[in-house]
């Protein structure tokens, strides 16, 4: 008889589930596997490019005064411990080095007999020719490793100084870098300090709106007006830079720990003014107004003078010489055919008149026989 479980299924196939749940399990084991042979795969290669990229570095080994100083320096910080195994140093790195080891062999050899960097570059080990105590020190990409003899008594020798006040600087920087970026991230959370500008007609008026409690002072030199805030600022100066007249090139601000600057940079003689209005700061800048440029009278344009017509030469209309001879060329009937051109000679006189030139009178030429008519007419009245 089939069972039921508390909701009332049937359990006739619970065996066969089971053996499907445990075939399951190794299956998600192998793929977790794959998965994560994968991955090494993927990350193989930029292990081997990390591995392939050895920091360098060099090593000195020099007679400190009763004792012997191994100075190791990198390009950048790395990592180091160092650890004895009898007449046997080891200096291991988290990352592979390039350090030559050649000359700090010979450099001593009452305390060093030998030195070699291993060939993955990841340890430098040196052979000690005498019993020594270690002291070391790092600062920053520099390793101090003292060899102090079996006679040495007292405190361990210090660091250079000038090591010692290159690493208070770089603290000093870095306390100042974290300091500054507090101190910005406080900012974005405040409100900016607005600087109205108002321009008058000889001075541009700069009003810095303070809170309460905030002290400021100015120092006006050659070049420049400096305004120095007790108190981390962030103005807009937005309107001062637009507002801004010719006499002053440049408005920057900056901020330095817990206090702020606004240097304003003049140029030429610039008479200022400053004062406190309440809460505010007020700052009046003298100008000078550029000369409106005068009005150029323009002359009246004359109307240009008329020219007078050249005088008209009078034409004459004489025949010329060619017309006699002409018309001593022509047959006997010329006599007819010499009236048709004195007559057509009148319309051209004519037509010089609307262009008003005088036309000289033209006298009638006297008829001009032939030679050959006249024996003829003798001919006729002969009896």
């Amino acid at each position: 008889m089939a069972r039921t479980d508390a909701h009332g299924c049937w359990l006739k196939d619970q065996p066969r589930r089971d053996r499907v749940r445990r075939a399951a399990r190794p299956a998600a084991g192998v793929r977790a596997a794959f998965a994560a042979l994968i991955l090494a795969l993927l990350l193989l290669p930029f292990s081997l490019a990390h591995a392939q990229e050895p920091v360098r570095g060099d090593a000195t080994l020099v007679n400190g005064g009763g004792y012997a100083r191994l100075l190791v320096k990198l390009e950048e910080d790395v990592e180091s411990e160092v650890v004895t195994a009898g007449q046997i140093l080891v200096i291991r790195f988290k990352r592979p080095v390039a350090v030559p080891m050649d000359k700090v062999a010979d450099a001593l050899p009452d305390y060093v007999g030998s030195a070699r960097r291993d060939p993955d570059g990841m340890a430098v080990r040196i052979a000690l020719s005498r019993k020594v105590s270690v002291n070391t020190m790092v600062a920053g990409e520099r390793l101090f490793v003292d060899l102090l003899p079996d006679t040495w008594a007292g405190a361990p020798p210090a660091l250079p100084a000038d090591v010692v006040k290159e690493l208070a600087e770089r603290a000093r920087a870095a306390e100042r870098a974290l300091r500054e970026r507090q101190l910005a991230a406080e900012l974005k959370k405040r409100p900016p300090v607005r600087v109205r500008a108002a321009v008058q007609p000889t001075f541009v008026r700069f009003t810095f709106e303070l809170p309460d409690g905030s002290g400021v002072s100015s120092t006006l030199n050659a070049q420049k007006l400096t305004l120095l805030f007790n108190s981390a600022f962030n103005f807009d100066l937005a309107d001062a830079k637009v507002s801004a007249p010719s006499n002053i090139s440049s408005i920057d601000q900056k901020i330095e720990g817990d206090t702020s600057t606004v240097e304003l940079t003049v140029v030429g003689n610039v008479d200022v003014h400053t004062f406190r209005e309440e809460k505010n700061y007020v700052i009046d800048i003298g100008f000078q107004q550029a000369d409106k440029p005068r009005a150029q009278v323009i002359p009246e344009a004359k109307p240009p003078a008329r020219a007078t017509p050249p005088p008209k030469p009078a034409v004459e209309t004489t025949p010329a010489p060619q017309q006699k001879s002409e018309a001593a060329a022509q047959p006997p009937q010329t006599v007819l055919e010499t009236r048709p051109e004195l007559k057509a000679a009148e319309p051209k006189a004519a037509e010089v008149k609307p262009a008003e030139v005088k036309v000289a009178d033209v006298k009638p030429q006297p008829k001009i026989e032939p030679a050959e008519s006249r024996p003829a007419a003798k001919a006729e009245n002969a009896p």
